[in-house]
C-alpha cells in the first residue's frame, strides 16, 4: 500500500475533511454519568472577588450561588472539568476534580471567630440546584460532600 499524500494526511488531521456521520442507534448499558461526586464549598470572598476568581484564576466551579440575590450563575458546562477540589481524595478516589461537579457558595466562612450565617433564600436556591445535579448524574448521598471532607 502507497503512503498517503501528506496533504491529505494534513486534512484529517486539521479536521478540514467533513467528520463521518455518527450513528447513535445502539445505546451501551454499562455506563453512567461522568460525575460521581457533588462537593460544596464556600467563597470566603464577597461575590465579585469570587466571580473574578473563579472566572480568570487558576481554580474553577461549575456553579456559583449569589447569596443577594440570590442567583446561580454556571461558569463552567457539567460536562467539563473545573479545577475546584485542589488535590484530594474521598473513598479511595483522588482526583476528584475529573469525576465531580462543584458549587460554590458566596458566603464569607469563619471571621472573626464565628462562622458567618447563610441566607434562607439562598440555601433554598442551592437545595434545589443540589437536588437537580443528584438526580441528572444519580449521586448517591455519600458522595454529597464539602471541599474539607476531600482536600
Amino acid at each position: 500500500m502507497k503512503n498517503l499524500p501528506l496533504a491529505f494526511c494534513l486534512a484529517l488531521v486539521c479536521g478540514c475533511a467533513g467528520a463521518p456521520p455518527i450513528d447513535t442507534t445502539y445505546t451501551a448499558s454499562s455506563q453512567d454519568s461522568r460525575a460521581q461526586f457533588l462537593v460544596i464549598h464556600f467563597t470566603s470572598e464577597d461575590f465579585e472577588p469570587s466571580l473574578r476568581t473563579l472566572t480568570s484564576g487558576p481554580v474553577s466551579s461549575h456553579y456559583l450561588v449569589r447569596e443577594d440575590p440570590p442567583t446561580v450563575y454556571r461558569l463552567v458546562d457539567e460536562n467539563r472539568r473545573a479545577y475546584h477540589a485542589g488535590a484530594s481524595s474521598w473513598q479511595g478516589q483522588t482526583q476528584l476534580n475529573a469525576a465531580s461537579i462543584g458549587i460554590e457558595i458566596v458566603n464569607g466562612g469563619f471571621r472573626d471567630g464565628a462562622w458567618r450565617e447563610y441566607p434562607k433564600a439562598q440555601m433554598d436556591v442551592v437545595l434545589a440546584l443540589v437536588r437537580q445535579i443528584v438526580a441528572r448524574h444519580e449521586i448517591r448521598p455519600d458522595r454529597v460532600v464539602g471541599h474539607s471532607d476531600i482536600a
